[in-house]
């Protein structure tokens, strides 16, 4: 243990002794610079002020990494944006073997109206979906929605959550269980996870928008898509079902075949204004 003496001046004029860089309990030393405990506390209490993030402002595809769960994640600007006016978002998440994509809903609002989220998964529990999935990918989203929202001008009333194939399945396992923040579910090429077991809550679901499309001829996930559009029916959600002829469950084609997505968006937006008076 080290001892050395330091005279300060009045009124501490008098010899105080050092031992490991603290003089009794009224002073610190630090780099030969003695700072009285009082201003010490109070640094050490003052909240931290982090720098705002930069919002984004023009239209256009960023990448960004969820620094607590460390997955990236794509945020598309649409071409329309503007800072002052609060936009609708919709989460976008992918189907097997992808990543994080914009896909089809890009396509759908032709690059306009509505910032879009792309999302990859967490964990390797998206393989086969389940509670562990769920526990991973609601701590993504909200990191995901936090992140987004700081950069850009959120409605936070009109946030959607859809997908295709197993995005689709996904969104409806995930959706359920963050259905008070979002405005509705888009399911595509696919069905309910659970099929019509483990409903939600009664009162989180009555009435809430869900949209379900699937090709005709996708032999697989239509049957599956139509039960879940009974199933969401009987539940009391306020579904649209749309069947793409000709389609089955792979689409190669520029345009995605949905005549009835934008204009189903568009209503509820509409509705919203409406009750926003």
């Amino acid at each position: 243990m080290c001892f050395f003496y330091l005279s300060l001046s009045a009124p501490f004029s008098r010899l105080l002794r050092v031992t490991n860089g603290r003089i009794g309990s009224k002073f610190w030393e630090t780099k030969g610079v003695i700072i009285p405990a009082q201003i010490r506390r109070e640094a050490q209490n003052k909240p931290v002020v982090n720098p705002k993030p930069e919002p984004l402002l023009s239209p256009g595809e960023y990448n960004f990494t969820a620094p607590k769960a460390n997955v990236p994640f794509i945020v598309y600007v649409p071409l329309d944006y503007v800072s002052d006016s609060s936009f609708p978002v919709i989460f976008c998440y992918h189907g097997l073997g992808g990543t994080a994509t914009t896909w089809p809903f890009y396509q759908v609002t032709h690059g306009k109206g509505f910032i879009i989220v792309g999302m990859n998964y967490s964990s390797q529990a998206a393989e086969h979906l389940g509670l562990e999935f769920v526990r991973f990918e609601r701590a993504l989203f909200l990191e995901a929605l936090q992140i987004v929202s700081a950069r850009l001008n959120v409605d936070q009333k009109f946030i959607f959550m859809g997908g295709y194939s197993q995005g689709g399945y996904s969104t409806s396992l995930l959706g359920e269980q963050v259905i008070d923040k979002l405005a509705g579910l888009i399911i595509l090429g696919a069905g309910r996870y659970a099929v019509d077991h483990y409903p939600p809550l009664p009162r989180s679901i009555r009435g809430k928008p869900i949209f379900i499309g699937v090709g005709q001829n996708d032999n697989v996930h239509g049957p599956r898509a139509r039960l879940a559009a009974n199933t969401y029916m009987g539940w009391g959600a306020n579904v649209t079902f749309e069947e793409w002829a000709g389609v089955g469950h792979g689409i190669n084609t520029p345009e995605f075949p949905s005549k009835k997505m934008l204009p189903w968006l568009e209503d509820i937006a509409a509705k919203r204004q409406k009750s926003d008076g």
